[in-house]
């Protein structure tokens, strides 16, 4: 096998003919690469020029001094190992040398061996200065990043909103590891069927389309394949990976990324995805070591995550009624006072839909609670679907609901309200031995107009909902103002 040891690189600086010429032809028989230089100035050139090892310099030169030229070169490159050699030795040329930092100090006349006894021993002793330092620069490196751990694990254990924190994660991993592109996505319950997909929560470097059209399942793809395994993976080449070898995404500027599982015990939250690494200069692969550090992050971020999660939970338990997943009733209050407040404020447009299931008790009381719960559940899916994010969609009672639509005028309430009457008339529900029930809802609708109280426009819509009740079901009323 060969030794694949770098050849040292050596210096010679002596303005003597024979003894620079000897010295070099010895060197070169040593195995080191060596350049000369018969004065300082053309000396000091060639160490801007390249970068040596070890410098053998006379210290008397015809141009300059030997410590001005291990001065100048010890400037550009200051762990090179340096030999001053003299035919005049004096104290005080020695203590020059050693306010220089020269390794040693050699007379003339000088035994050749012993020459190259100095030179190894100071490739020796620089190799090991060469070895510390990086060792010291990987403790200072490895503390801190620990520093950072420690300080992002306890702001991520302090944030409870799940927005917050998916951003927060994306945005500090994008920062420690000099990376341009970066996605935390979280499995999520499919709209198209029961299994689980997975959904980007928070993202740097990524346009919003992607972010919000991405739908990964379980096993597809980089990031499924890792929630399906739980393993970490980091690929430093994608178009010729064995495993995930494809051609370079346009998206990506680079072909080395690193997906994580977002993992607690044996569960799988979801996976954190980083490209891009853009450190001037280098050639941007991610590492082993980029790996190890963001598995760790991960570990508080799966943790932060779920955390959360359950406080998300137990606070949509408060607001949200469990079997409609629509807001409460308690909530509707709240919120309507909010709103009607504002507006009283700000004069600006604010209507209300006030629905109810078309001769529910008769459908409970014939097929059963369970088959009523099912009514109730697809019903608000359908009220789910056809309303604003910004629109407040609450349970009002036993099979009423009540929406509430800030900026919203009574015409532009009407259409959604009809829209929603519409898609529940095409409801069918199974009841049994292969029959299928059609159900229907009536709705009343009302705006807020200056004057009134939050309780007009509850009571408003409910004479409008009563209209369209005993006029015959399956219809929506205004309430004429």
């Amino acid at each position: 096998m060969q030794d694949k040891t770098p050849i040292a690189k050596i210096l010679l600086v002596d303005d003597e003919t024979v003894i620079r010429e000897t010295l070099c032809l010895i060197l070169k028989e040593e195995g080191y690469s060596v350049s000369t230089a018969k004065t300082g100035s053309e000396a000091i050139a060639l160490a801007k020029e390249a970068v040596f090892d070890i410098a053998v310099i006379d210290l008397k030169l015809p141009d300059v001094d030997g410590t001005f030229v291990l001065h100048n070169i010890k400037e550009a490159n200051p762990l090179i190992c340096a030999i001053l050699i003299t035919a005049y030795p004096t104290t005080e040329s020695a203590i020059r040398a050693i306010q220089e930092e020269a390794y040693e100090y050699i007379t003339k006349p000088f035994d050749v061996n012993h020459v190259k006894l100095v030179i190894k021993r100071g490739l020796e002793e620089k190799k090991l200065e060469k070895e510390n330092q990086l060792l010291l620069g990987r403790l200072r490196s490895e503390k801190e990043k620990l520093e950072t751990i420690l300080q992002l694990g306890h702001v991520m254990s302090s944030i409870l909103n799940l927005d917050e924190l998916t951003k927060f994660i994306v945005e500090k991993i994008t920062e420690v590891l000099k990376a341009k592109v970066c996605s935390l996505m979280l499995l999520e319950e499919s709209e198209e069927d029961a299994d689980e997909v997975l959904k980007i929560k928070a993202a740097v470097g990524l346009d919003e389309v992607i972010m919000k059209t991405t739908n990964i399942k379980v096993g597809q793809s980089i990031s499924g394949w890792v929630v399906q395994s739980g393993e970490p993976l980091l690929v430093t080449d994608i178009e010729n990976d064995l495993k995930f070898g494809r051609t370079n995404l346009p998206k990506y500027e680079s072909k080395s990324l690193l997906c994580i599982p977002l993992r607690v015990k044996e569960k799988v939250l979801g996976v954190i995805n980083v490209a891009d690494k853009g450190i001037p200069g280098e050639e941007n692969i991610f590492t082993d070591e980029d790996m190890r550090f963001l598995g760790v992050i991960s570990n508080y971020a799966a943790i932060a995550i779920e955390n959360a999660q359950l406080y998300g939970e137990v606070k949509n338990l408060a607001i949200t009624d469990g079997l409609t997943g629509l807001f409460n009733h308690r909530y509707f209050q709240t919120n309507l006072n909010s709103e009607v407040s504002r507006v009283q404020r700000y004069p600006r447009p604010l209507s209300l839909i006030m629905f109810d299931i078309d001769s529910f008790k008769e459908f409970n009381d014939t097929y059963g609670h369970p088959m009523g719960d099912t009514v109730l559940s697809q019903i608000s899916k359908v009220i789910k679907n056809n309303v604003r994010k910004v629109d407040i969609a609450c349970r009002y009672g036993g099979e009423e609901f009540a929406i509430i639509l800030p900026e919203t005028k009574i015409k532009e309430a009407l259409l959604v309200a009809d829209k929603i009457r519409k898609s529940v008339e095409t409801l069918k529900f199974s009841v049994g031995r292969g029959a299928k029930k059609k159900m229907t809802v009536s709705g009343g609708v009302a705006q807020f107009l200056p004057g009134m109280s939050k309780e007009d426009l509850v009571r408003f819509s409910d004479e409008a909902l009563y209209k369209a009740k005993s006029g015959g079901k399956n219809k929506i009323c205004l309430h004429a103002s």
